[in-house]
């Protein structure tokens, strides 16, 4: 098995941040490319949905798994070239304006024993991710 910890905070409020987040059909910002494949039950707070996110050049479909605005979400990794059985929890604690985000992931790895290096290239994809939500959502605030 293997594991990626980031842990950040951002100047937004939760409810922000988790929008930004967990609008499956949207792209957090425009830096990433995001292709929705299915909806998820509005009734449910998107759960199902799917989606192909782009990040710099790793793509991944996403399933939208758990969703309790605005304090967490749960998403799983299907159909990765490096993982199976990806896992991914994000909570997030407002403090003040901003908002510490947590997010923690089991998988296991395709090929035996390069779990750390997936684990490289994932928390690779994390950092820019929220490096663009920085720079597009937290400048000057």
């Amino acid at each position: 098995m293997g594991s990626v910890v980031y842990e950040r905070r951002l100047n937004l409020p939760a409810e922000k941040l988790y929008s930004i987040l967990c609008d499956y059909p949207a792209a957090p910002t425009p830096d990433i490319k995001v292709k929705l494949l299915a909806e998820g039950d509005p009734e449910a707070g998107g759960v199902g949905a799917t989606r192909l996110m782009t990040v710099g050049k790793d793509t991944i479909k996403q399933v939208l798994v758990e969703s309790n605005l605005p304090q967490s979400f749960a998403y799983r990794i299907i159909d990765h070239p490096l993982i199976n059985d990806y896992y991914a929890r994000v909570d997030l604690m407002e403090e003040g304006g901003s908002t510490l985000m947590r997010y923690q992931a089991d998988f296991k790895p395709v090929i035996p024993l390069t779990g750390g290096i997936a684990s490289a290239k994932i928390k690779s994809s994390l950092v820019k991710l929220y490096d663009s939500i920085d720079k597009h959502y937290c400048q000057g605030e």
